[in-house]
């Protein structure tokens, strides 16, 4: 039989199957490549190479030290919120304000019918007046009685006028110090009422207390309202805009083991800034703060309540909205990187496909770590923004029982230098396939015909995905 045929009928056999049944089964008989050539060839025949090269697209495996980041759910609420309510009671005669507008502190956001309060501000200005007429008549009074207290202590003293005349003086004198003494509080009261009736006055005006956003009015004009029966509007103060989010306590303990976390040395929190991820995926273009961090795990949930704050200069974010909290927590030495179009997956497992020094394609089963994006050389002499994908070898072991990793993988392929090693991003499909009729070939016992790959002498060209449907923070832009 003829080496195409061979490799027709495998490359079939492999497609119904899965790509499975490559070697030996687990109990030790002959998989579907060995049972298929010791069928038909036996010892008879040595197959020749008659596939031409498979053309692929390549590109370098990279290695660098990578930033390690978690991510975490928050939700963005007003760094200052307030429900606006009444403190007078009244008719509600005008609304001043635009729903969802920028409101600044003091302005005068609802008016309520104010006759009745002016007309009690009147009312205590009088009794104000009246009071410290009041206090002038016993001022006068007082002094009087002084005056002939002063003379009768003289005349008492040569008999012109008999002692019961100097005390009706000094009584005199006590009682209109008395009087005196209550004109005076008086006034004083009369000040604390003309006061509150001003205060109710001025609260017949309702004012923003902060700069903020007024939201939507619950109540139309002509409506009754009294103190604290119903909600006005509510006040959001959204530049800066907080954010409160919860992490896992055994997460912040990784995060404090694992970075330079040092409490007691104005770090009062594990990471210090964070990244806003959009409800669309897009990543906010300001860095948020943390501001505090809980001391204690609440035991009802195992986490640990964090609040942030973010700039909002544009006011793109609102109270109420969810976001994606994203922080550096470490980093990775000298980590492989691939393409993330250079994963491949099989069985629950990940692949790497790479080029062999003798121009074969061998697999590498990995683990998937971060997944970042990185300025690459690209295939069409510019440099672009690429998602790349850290891997990491799965555990597997040799003869002697020492593990080995993506280093030495690459080594028993041919290569000393990890950063030589060209890894398949197109074409890594038919590139698993071929490398599955290879390793079934070679298991039953070919000494040639084996599938080979050429890389493209063009270095692989990323284009970045577009989405058919409008984001909508790009049509707010």
């Amino acid at each position: 039989m003829k080496t195409h045929t061979l490799v027709k009928l495998a490359m079939s056999g492999l497609l119904v199957t899965g790509l499975t049944g490559c070697g030996e089964s687990e109990d030790g008989t002959p998989g579907f490549f060995e049972r298929f050539y010791n069928d038909f060839f036996g010892e008879k025949e040595q197959p020749r190479q008659q596939m031409p090269p498979l053309s692929v697209s390549v590109m370098k495996l990279h290695q660098q030290t990578v930033p390690v980041y978690a991510t975490w759910f928050g939700q963005l609420r007003g760094t200052e919120q307030a429900d606006i309510k009444p403190e007078v009671s009244g008719k509600i005669v005008e609304k001043l304000y635009i729903d969802g507008s920028p409101c600044k502190k003091d302005e005068v956001l609802f008016r309520i019918d104010d006759g009745t309060y002016r007309a009690a501000v009147d009312l205590a200005e009088a009794n104000l007046e009246a009071a410290r007429s009041s206090v002038l008549q016993a001022e006068i009074a007082d002094v009087q009685a002084q005056q002939d207290l002063n003379r009768y202590s003289e005349l008492v003293k040569s008999g012109s006028v008999s002692d019961k005349t100097f005390k009706d003086a000094e009584h005199a004198k006590r009682r209109c110090g008395a009087i005196l003494a209550a004109a005076r509080f008086h006034v004083k009261q009369a000040e604390a009422s003309l006061e509150t009736a001003r205060i109710n006055l001025d609260r017949c005006s309702i004012k923003a207390p902060f700069d903020g956003y007024a939201s939507a009015a619950t109540v139309s004009i002509g409506d009754h309202v009294s103190p604290g029966a119903v909600t006005l509007t509510r006040m959001s103060s959204i530049d800066p805009i907080r954010v409160d989010f919860m992490v896992t306590g055994k997460h912040v303990l990784d995060i404090v083991t694992q970075t330079n976390f040092r409490a007691g040395e104005n770090m009062d929190s594990p990471f210090t800034e964070f990244d806003v991820i959009l409800e669309d995926g897009s990543l906010y273009n300001e860095k948020g703060i943390v501001r505090t961090m809980d001391s204690e795990v609440n035991t009802s949930t195992g986490t640990v309540n964090f609040i942030g704050s973010i700039p909002n200069k544009e006011l793109r974010l609102r109270s109420g909205a969810s976001v994606q909290i994203r922080a550096k927590v470490g980093e990775v030495k000298d980590a492989f990187l691939v393409p993330k179009a250079a994963i491949l997956s099989s069985m629950n497992h990940r692949f790497i496909y790479v080029v062999g020094p003798d121009n074969l394609p061998y697999g590498i089963d990995v683990i998937l770590g971060q997944e970042i994006e990185l300025d690459m050389p690209n295939g069409d002499g510019n440099t672009v923004k690429m998602p790349m994908q850290v891997v990491t070898a799965r555990e597997i072991y040799d003869e002697k029982g020492n593990k080995l990793g993506l280093h030495d993988i690459l080594s028993g392929i041919g290569y000393d230098n990890p950063l030589e090693v060209p890894v398949i991003v197109e074409g890594g499909q038919m590139a698993q396939i071929y490398a599955s009729v290879n390793a079934g070939m070679k298991k039953a016992g070919a000494k040639g015909g084996f599938a080979s790959v050429a890389p493209n002498p063009r270095a692989y060209t990323y284009t970045r995905p577009v989405s058919t449907t409008p984001s909508v923070t790009a049509l707010a832009e």
